[in-house]
């Protein structure tokens, strides 16, 4: 089964000749790798160039953002199976390989993922482990359910997808939002498809680049993929079970958007946002959240997100 990686690539001179090498040395042989260059005015096009392997192809474009990359990668892919890879990050060796075992146990009707590893530094020798057999998998039918009670289980790096399924799809990645926007793929999907997931961590997320707009920008209002997600559900375009896990995943990011406006001061405003997810999400976080926009301080409400931060990376 032939896989296309596509690696979107914009000003990574440090990073990409380790994101493209970890896919060169993958036990499944069988890819090809689709970089596409947004318009680096650095030297990342030159280094990839420089890596001599016939199953490299090199596209460049003007800058037109990740999603367009993105896109226009799967536009030109050729394999079956359609994987992504940031141009500052990469895979396990068994990466590949153990996808492709996945998909042959579960052929059609789903999209596939592993769990994923933040790192800071690339260190070689921890990605070259065995792989553990007989692999863990899990069916997962309700995929916001899952993200509502565990957070983020995979990362753009981590997940595949039959070309079939993307192309019905195209413009997969919503061009012209920097924000969520492979996040919205994934619950398109997840409307149609199951989620094939193996919680070995088989790929890399790296958490200190400088221009990674999710490690410096809070969001100050509901981000349009939830938006069209609450669209969705409240259309009747979801089934029951579906709906009611997507609105509680809707309430929860209001929750998070209410919490980071009143951290910066604007009570007002983090009261109105709490007040939309009321009939949905009355829990602990967002009773918790409501007596701090009543009685609490902003200041307060830094420190506590700080300590939780803390711990998470810890």
């Amino acid at each position: 089964m032939l896989c296309s990686v596509i690696i979107p690539l914009y000003n990574k001179e440090n990073y990409v000749d380790v994101a493209i090498r970890s896919v060169l040395r993958q036990t499944w042989q069988k890819f090809e790798i689709v970089v596409v260059d947004d318009g680096s005015t650095d030297r990342s096009a030159e280094i990839v160039k420089a890596i001599a392997d016939p199953r490299i192809r090199l596209i460049q474009q003007e800058n037109s953002g990740v999603s367009r990359s993105r896109n226009r990668g799967i536009e030109m892919a050729r394999g079956e199976l359609i994987f992504f890879l940031d141009g500052d990050d990469w895979y396990d060796i068994n990466y590949l390989s153990t996808i492709i075992a996945m998909a042959n146990q579960h052929p059609t009707g789903s999209f596939y993922a592993t769990n994923f590893k933040y790192v800071l530094n690339h260190q070689p020798t921890e990605w070259d482990n065995p792989p553990h057999f007989p692999l863990k998998i899990v069916v997962l039918t309700d995929f916001y359910k899952i993200r509502f009670r565990s957070g983020t289980i995979f990362c753009t790096n981590s997940v595949a997808v039959r070309r079939s399924d993307l192309m019905r799809l195209q413009p997969c990645f919503p061009e012209g939002e920097s924000m969520g926007e492979d996040q919205d793929l994934w619950f398109r999907l997840a409307e149609h498809l199951n989620l094939i997931y193996c919680p070995s961590k088989l790929a890399a997320y790296r958490n200190n680049v400088s221009d990674s707009l999710c490690e410096s920008i809070k969001p100050q209002a509901l981000l349009p993929v939830f938006v069209r997600l609450e669209k969705r559900a409240k259309q009747g375009m979801l089934n029951k079970n579906l709906r009611t896990s997507a609105l509680l995943l809707v309430a929860y990011e209001r929750t998070s958007v209410a919490r980071y406006l009143f951290s910066q001061g604007r009570r007002t405003k983090a009261f109105f946002e709490l007040m939309k997810a009321f009939r949905t999400i009355a829990k602990k976080r967002w009773w918790a959240t409501l007596f701090m926009c009543l009685f609490g301080s902003p200041a307060l409400l830094r420190t506590l997100e700080k300590r939780r931060d803390r711990r998470f990376n810890a």
